[in-house]
């Protein structure tokens, strides 16, 4: 028996025609269907999945023919002639071949704890608006009367003036009137008039037939019970037409902002309201799979566009969207669909943002421990479902606008490295006013302070982190080698071992531009090392207000694996954080508003893009977990703070180890560690290639004692000293003196 379970939902003209097809299995595909034994695939496209191939079934002419299932008997099996055995095909929808089938019995109804929760509420919910409604009947059936006897005059006005058909080229008449028109005026008053006597003839019949009804139930001794249904029904139906539109006749059991269910038609209406460039009407706007539905607190509309509009022109209109579904801005969360540029996500929550709330962290609970290289929270998406990282092979880009909640963005992430007692964090904060102080216990290096001195400490984290590479990777490589590295990465294991110097440091850089702009080395020093820490077990969070190339290299932001895109003034600091083409992709932070949407950003580098607020504990709260935090670590911080060497002049001390014509990268940093150990500690050949280079000396093919490798010409050395000194010399002269400022 062979079943085939086509993919795109059309079958080949004949099963001859299947087999004539390509054949094969795309890679991408082979994890969907490791059980069958064969995937049709043509042109790209899978055909059909095959279950159980009967190698002794071949297709016949017959088979082509027609539609039918047809046996014929043909030599023995014996004789090596296949023998035509029947075959059932059976053509199942795209789903069913993937396996993704709804459940037939909702999730929330197979669990009778769930049933039980959802009675109880239900019989909660009636007997309270049953009880709350019935307090207030006799002031319902006062509004009611008061009601029904303004409804009955209007009614009965708009009957009168129906009948008299007065409405309905008033206006031509009126126009004809005020121009002395007499005759245009007499000819539509003779249409009104006819118009007239067939309304008055049509009340009259229904006025006799309404009698007539009347005089049958009272015969047949009904008349007193429908007469006083009639009655009830009229007093409700006048009373509705005479209650003023802004007072209603029952009182509401809620006095908070009411949801308004999510609809298509209210969907559609909201998009076309919009006036987005492409969407004009309602029916241009299709809903996917399986339509407007629960998610989470919130319901959630996933639609098609139309073509040629992107899901970003919305998501630009978040403001005018909360208008058109007349809620807050912040209870409505617009993002990209998973499948294409036009694909939009409208989630709409119960409540807004702002009153919802974030549901409890985690790492807050009293017995929390993280580990450096297990998923652990640290914020929640607007659906409030938690959101998990991974501080292990990981670096981090935090940008966004003053006011929008980048300090705290970081201490959500610096949450999970205090909190594995074997990690080492150092933070340098550079606004000022000690965001992080709180944290300087847990810390081996802690610097604040936008003055040179503290931008120095800085830059010396950078250093430190590169030469902290180069030892880890010597470590990591003779731990390869003894097999406690197989994949060349450090492990739980090697990083808990006492005195193997592989243990997780995180290390945090608030306002990252300010270290930057002051010391290019730095930036230099913290792209080389980013590009290497992701498998030596070091994390760096690098916290930032202005994302240009100027104050964070490209290089910086091209290497780091997660990137949070807080609330950003446009386009362009957006795709500068996120990278180039995220705006049109759907992905920006150009929709957060700063304070009002603190914390709420844009991050990539997880699974896919995800909205994600970062947690923001109350104070008690977070005073407990740093406390808990000092505990884990024995009121200890781990790790040793960096001792800051004298800065030298990289330049003048390649002088002195430079040969007559220049010298090679690896005698060069040998001779600089050993002539300066505590400037130029574990310094490698490539290291010193980057530094030199980034000061502006070539590197060049050079030959000493015979020998020509990479290296630098003295000559060049000397021209970029000159070059150097003639710099600082017109910088000093044109300074003025103190005489000058006195004066």
């Amino acid at each position: 028996m062979t079943d085939y379970y086509p993919m795109n939902g059309t079958a080949p003209d004949s099963p001859a025609a299947l087999f004539e097809n390509r054949i094969g299995l795309a890679e991408a595909d082979q994890t969907d269907y490791e059980d069958a034994e064969r995937v049709d695939v043509f042109e790209g496209t899978v055909l059909a999945v095959v279950d159980q191939i009967d190698t002794t079934t071949p297709f016949t002419e017959s088979d082509q023919d027609d539609d039918t299932e047809s046996v014929e008997s043909t030599e023995s099996a014996e004789s090596g002639e296949p023998v035509d055995l029947p075959s059932t095909f059976t053509w199942a929808a795209p789903d069913r071949a993937a396996g993704e089938r709804a459940p037939i019995i909702p999730p929330w109804l197979r669990s009778a704890e769930a049933c039980k929760a959802a009675a109880r509420q239900a019989v909660s919910a009636a007997s309270y608006h049953t009880a709350f409604h019935a307090v207030r009947t006799p002031v319902y059936t006062v509004k009611t009367l008061g009601y029904s006897v303004i409804g009955f005059g209007r009614m009965t006005g708009k009957v009168t003036r129906w009948v008299r058909a007065e409405e309905g080229n008033y206006e031509l008449r009126q126009k004809a009137a005020e121009t002395n028109d007499a005759y245009t005026w007499q000819a539509l008053n003779k249409i009104r008039e006819r118009e007239a006597r067939g309304r008055m003839w049509g009340l009259a019949i229904a006025t006799a037939a309404t009698l007539i009804v009347i005089a049958i139930l009272a015969v047949t001794g009904l008349l007193a019970p429908v007469l006083w249904a009639a009655l009830a029904a009229l007093i409700v139906v006048t009373a509705r037409a005479g209650r003023p539109a802004d007072k209603p006749i029952l009182g509401r059991v809620a006095t908070g902002r009411r949801f308004t269910k999510l609809t298509g038609d209210l969907v559609r209406n909201s998009l076309v309201s919009l006036a987005v460039r492409g969407i004009t009407t309602p029916e241009q706007i299709e809903f996917c799979h399986p339509g407007i539905h629960r998610d989470g607190p919130g319901w959630l509309a996933r639609v098609n566009l139309p073509e040629g509009v992107t899901a970003v022109k919305v998501l630009e209109r978040r403001d005018g969207l909360a208008s058109a579904l007349r809620i807050p801005v912040d209870q409505v969360w617009p993002s990209a669909g998973p499948d294409h540029p036009g694909q939009l996500d409208l989630w709409v929550g119960y409540k807004p943002a702002s009153e919802m709330g974030q549901p409890t962290w985690s790492l807050a609970a009293e017995n929390a421990r993280t580990s450096f290289f297990e998923p652990a929270e640290f914020g929640s998406d607007e659906r409030s479902r938690p959101i998990e990282t991974t501080l292990f092979q990981r670096s981090y880009l935090i940008g966004g606008q003053p006011g929008s909640g980048k300090s705290y963005a970081a201490r959500a992430l610096i949450a999970i490295a205090m909190l594995d007692p074997n990690c080492e964090l150092k933070i340098a904060e550079f606004k000022g006013t000690g965001d992080f102080l709180d944290l300087e216990p847990l810390c081996s290096t802690y610097v604040v302070g936008v003055d040179d001195e503290a931008l120095d400490q800085g830059a010396s984290i950078g250093r430190w982190l590169v030469v902290e590479a180069e030892k880890r990777g010597k470590r990591i490589l003779a731990a390869r080698k003894r097999g406690e590295a197989p994949q060349g990465k450090v492990t739980p294991e090697l990083a808990a071992k006492p005195g193997s110097g592989l243990h997780p440091v995180c290390v945090v850089i608030d306002e990252a531009h300010e270290l930057f702009l002051h010391s290019p080395d730095a930036a230099s020093d913290f792209e080389r090392a980013i590009k290497r820490l992701r498998a030596l077990g070091i994390c760096v969070i690098l916290a930032t207000q202005i994302p240009d190339k100027a104050s964070l290299p490209p290089g910086i932001t091209r290497c780091v694996t997660n990137r949070w895109c807080l609330s950003v003034a446009g386009q362009v600091e957006n795709d500068m954080i996120l990278g180039t083409g995220a705006y049109k992709r759907g992905l920006t932070g150009t929709v957060y508003r700063p304070v009002f949407d603190a914390g709420w950003g844009c991050m990539t580098g997880g699974a896919s893009p995800v909205a994600a607020r970062s947690q923001f504990p109350a104070e008690e709260v977070w005073a407990d977990m740093v406390a808990r935090a000092t505990s884990l670590r024995g009121g200890v911080a781990v790790g040793a703070p960096i001792e800051t060497a004298p800065a030298r002049d990289l330049l003048a001390d390649l002088t002195e180890v430079a040969a007559s014509n220049g010298q090679h990268w690896s005698s060069a940093a040998e001779a600089l560690t050993e002539s300066w150990p505590e400037a130029y500690t574990h310094l490698s050949a490539d290291a010193l290639s980057d530094m030199a280079r980034t000061a502006g000396l070539a590197s060049v093919d050079v030959k000493i004692a015979g020998t020509v490798r990479k290296g630098y010409r003295r000559a060049d050395l000397n021209k970029l000293r000159a070059d150097r000194d003639e710099a600082q010399n017109d910088t000093a002269s044109e300074a003025p003196t103190d005489i000058e400022k006195e004066g």
